[in-house]
């Protein structure tokens, strides 16, 4: 049996950390022993096996100003070199840019296999300085694992380097789902996620169907604020951290993804299995990677809001074709199948590929 290291920032409502829960879900019930190492003290927003042990290694201070970053990674260098060296693991996984970069130095101290995972697009961090690190440290990864093709591309300076999808939730897809006449959407509530953008389409959609946007951040009260404007209280409604998420994707008949950037769109997937018919900017790197136009979903072009309306308008007043893309969009739950995805990782944590 083979003892796996995953390290993340947090265990929280994120895209990453979902995804590494569930790999870790199924990788215990193939007879790995797992633990999960955090920054973060706080518990596991999603459910975690039993089996799973959960450290907590209080890594999260603040930082005030350069040097003072400077100090506190090295400190969490240590701590991580230390708290590696005593798990002693056949292997550690890392995920999410900051983490790849500290686990790296960590795990290489002890010389032990590393693989990173980027569950963000190559430029979503706007930084010089932290382009030029990524660049020198993750030569040190033993493996990297990106989730598109076009993004594969931008780490050209790696020879080992593979795409693998994010899996799906290991559960039951009914294929008698119920829909109901409503759009949603669902993300972190910041700016990358355009959802001021789909506010304001959807103001100018003469409908009595509702949008609910299911998700919390720091953009809550500038949304709050627009919806107010817009004169749109009755009409889009800001869910907040939904724990069940499922329950909104059964219900849904049309799911719009209306992000800037993504780094693979695990909303957009989930959607998708759920039946609904899905309508998304071609926004790097996920969708058009996910999307077949006018097959399984539709695909506009990047942040065209009059093509944004038209298509919502469209799926709005033709249920036969939303009805058909939701039926080919079931699709994705073989594609995506987490056994299936795991497969692929377990190829490479087994150094097969």
């Amino acid at each position: 049996m083979k003892k796996i290291v995953f390290i993340i920032s947090s265990l929280e409502s994120g895209g990453a950390e979902r995804v590494l829960v569930n790999i870790a879900n199924e990788l215990v019930n193939r007879g790995y022993e797992i633990v999960i190492a955090t920054f973060s003290n706080e518990g596991s927003f999603y459910l975690l096996d039993k089996r799973i042990v959960h450290k907590k290694l209080d890594l999260m201070q603040k930082s005030s100003n350069i040097l003072e970053s400077l100090i506190n990674s090295i400190k969490r260098i240590i701590k991580l070199k230390k708290f590696l060296k005593k798990e002693n693991p056949d292997v550690v996984v890392s995920f999410m840019t900051h983490t790849n970069i500290l686990s790296i130095i960590a795990a290489k101290l002890n010389k032990q296999k590393i693989i990173i995972s980027e569950d963000t697009e190559y430029y979503f961090y706007n930084s010089k300085f932290l382009f030029f690190v990524r660049k020198i440290v993750y030569r040190f990864s033993n493996f990297l694992i990106v989730k598109t093709f076009s993004d594969k591309k931008n780490y050209y300076f790696l020879k080992n380097v593979c795409v693998i999808g994010n899996p799906l939730p290991n559960i039951f897809f009914k294929t008698d789902l119920q829909k109901e006449p409503f759009v949603l959407a669902v993300g972190r509530l910041d700016k990358q996620k355009g959802f001021d953008t789909l506010i304001e389409v959807y103001s100018k959609i003469d409908t009595n169907w509702k949008l609910y946007i299911a998700g919390d951040g720091k953009e809550r009260e500038n949304l709050e604020n627009l919806i107010k404007k817009l004169n749109l209280k009755n009409k889009v409604i800001l869910l907040g951290r939904v724990k069940d998420i499922f329950k909104w994707y059964k219900k849904a008949s049309i799911f719009v993804l209306s992000s800037k950037r993504e780094g693979f769109g695990n909303v957009l997937i989930e959607a998708m299995a759920f039946k609904c018919a899905v309508v998304s900017f071609d926004c790097p790197y996920g969708p058009g990677e996910i999307i077949e136009n006018y097959k399984n979903g539709l695909l506009v072009r990047n942040q065209d809001i009059k093509e944004l309306q038209n298509a919502i308008e469209l799926l709005i007043k033709n249920k036969e074709l939303r009805e058909y893309l939701g039926e080919n969009a079931i699709e994705v739950r073989e594609k995506y199948n987490v056994k299936r995805i795991v497969d692929e990782w377990e190829k490479v944590i087994k150094g097969k590929t």
